[in-house]
């Protein structure tokens, strides 16, 4: 390299600096601003003699748009809908929940019985593949699931809270 070339490179470049510093500025700045948090749900407490039943549905991108009907005891409590979660409370005892769906499998269902102040967390499990083609035509096929406890809590975690309706 000749001696011209060198001093080219060594030479500072008034733009540089400024343009690092506009850089860094807009990176701090961004790096400041802080997401904001959903606010917690207030619930109330369980009332005596009854018990609380958590649904949600984890939100995923190749779900259907469906809202399926979510029963108890053959009675509607609620919609299940993608991204979603309520809960109902009802008296201790035994119920058979299922939720409406194109197709009927017989292990679509939930029998559950509950205590007094128990809680229990149920997932509208859902397949959009099983009744599809490639035209992009799908048919929500769903299905009422426990998942275990800390799953559970991080699906719940991730679901805006509604009232079913």
């Amino acid at each position: 390299m000749s001696s011209q070339q060198l001093t080219w490179l060594k030479a500072p470049r008034p733009d540089c600096g400024k343009n690092v510093m506009r850089a860094f500025a807009m990176l701090a700045a961004a790096c400041s601003v802080k997401a904001e948090a959903q606010a917690p749900v207030s619930v109330t407490p369980v009332a005596a003699g009854q018990a609380r039943v958590w649904f949600y549905r984890a939100f995923f991108p190749e779900d259907t748009g469906g809202m399926p009907a979510v029963a108890m005891n053959g009675k509607t409590v609620g919609y299940a809908r993608a991204g979603w979660s309520f809960y109902r409370d009802v008296p201790a005892g035994a119920y058979h929940v299922t939720v409406e769906s194109f197709i009927q499998d017989p292990s679509q269902a939930k029998d559950i019985v509950l205590a007094p102040g128990q809680q229990i967390d149920l997932a509208i499990q859902s397949d959009p593949g099983w009744i599809s083609n490639l035209g992009g035509f799908r048919r929500g096929t769903y299905y009422v699931g426990t998942e275990p406890a800390r799953i559970a809590e991080i699906h719940l975690s991730q679901t805006q809270f509604g009232d079913g309706y």
